[in-house]
């Protein structure tokens, strides 16, 4: 540890604010002006010796996937939203890449770790399981914590849980009388996994046997709309869909529409995060859906990045946030076969 780190850890306070009191800045409060001031003497610490260290840079680095068109109301945002409060409370700025593709990932890493950032929040978007950009920002020795999903090495990771929401959801179908319930996930990716198997789970749980034919793939199909048209054709006729991202939402409602299916009346659908993507007035506060704050997933990923920055560990700590299970108009008892 350098002396400036030293004293952040002992005084419980950022570097940044240490190099704040030691330059005599009025931008500190009086605790934190003591705590430093008591730190120091502590460490028999002297103020030109602290300057001839290299100062922090004060800057946190955070990536995240926003997409080729940044919305103002996303997952996306509001991680970013809870992630900058909680670095501007530890008197940190934040550096923003958007990673909307796995080479992009792996350049603003490197930039940013070349830029001297002290921590760094990802959401990974690769698929890979151990991708050499985490690999690289580990052995850089910068801090880094992984929000929304697991990474394929051991890291610090805050994110939802997806597997409970999913159990929530298909319990909640089943106790409307539900039997025939399918799922159209995008993909297979960590967190729709857990979407997966949650729903598995819940089925089996109440002696359902999960039927692969009522589970479609989006990013395994060439059809979606045709794969979804089978499900809601086929026999035992469905009573229940569970669309695993809010993003298909509106392509399954307009193949509803199409075919004169309505909502809960003839099938009863179930969501996650509905809140988080443009719906027509309709629909907004219609969906029954767990609900993640991205808020709270960013300031708790910055709160476990200034521990490990104040105090590092090699026990790496993962931090499971339930969503809440909003019930809504978009679900009702089963429809007679």
């Amino acid at each position: 540890m350098s002396k400036l780190q030293q004293v952040s850890a002992l005084a419980g306070v950022s570097k940044a604010t240490v190099s704040r009191v030691i330059n005599n800045s009025e931008n500190v409060s009086q605790d934190a002006r003591q705590k430093v001031l008591q730190a120091m003497k502590q460490l028999n610490f002297h103020i030109h010796d602290l300057k001839r260290t290299s100062e922090s840079t004060a800057m946190i680095g955070i990536i995240l996937p926003f997409g080729s068109t940044i919305r103002s109301h996303s997952f996306s945002i509001d991680i970013l939203a809870g992630a900058e409060e909680k670095a501007f409370e530890n008197d940190y700025m934040i550096l923003v890449g958007n990673s909307d593709n796995k080479v992009k990932e792996h350049e603003l890493v490197t930039q940013m770790i070349n830029r001297d950032v002290e921590g760094l929040v990802i959401w990974s978007s690769n698929p890979e399981p151990d991708p050499p950009h985490l690999q690289f920002v580990e052995k850089s020795g910068v801090p880094f914590v992984m929000v929304d999903r697991k990474a394929g090495m051991e890291a610090h990771t805050v994110r939802g849980d997806h597997l409970l929401g999913s159990l929530n959801l298909i319990r909640h179908l089943i106790s409307l009388g539900h039997r025939h319930i399918a799922i159209v996930s995008p993909s297979t990716n960590p967190t729709y996994g857990e979407r997966i198997r949650g729903y598995q789970l819940a089925l089996m749980e109440h002696g359902i046997a999960p039927a692969e034919e009522h589970q479609v793939i989006a990013g395994e199909t060439a059809d979606l709309r045709e794969a979804i048209r089978r499900l809601l054709t086929g026999r035992p006729k469905l009573t229940a869909l569970f669309v695993a991202s809010p993003g298909l939402l509106m392509p399954v409602v307009g193949l509803l529409d199409e075919m004169g299916l309505r909502v809960p009346e003839d099938i009863s659908i179930v969501t996650f995060d509905d809140t988080y993507t443009p719906l027509p007035d309709k629909y907004k506060q219609f969906f029954t859906s767990v609900i993640q704050s991205g808020k709270l997933i960013g300031s708790m990923a910055m709160e476990l990045l200034f521990r490990q920055l104040r105090n590092p560990s090699p026990d790496k700590q993962e931090i499971v946030l339930p969503g809440s299970l909003h019930i809504r108009q978009s679900t009702g008892p089963a429809a007679a076969e």
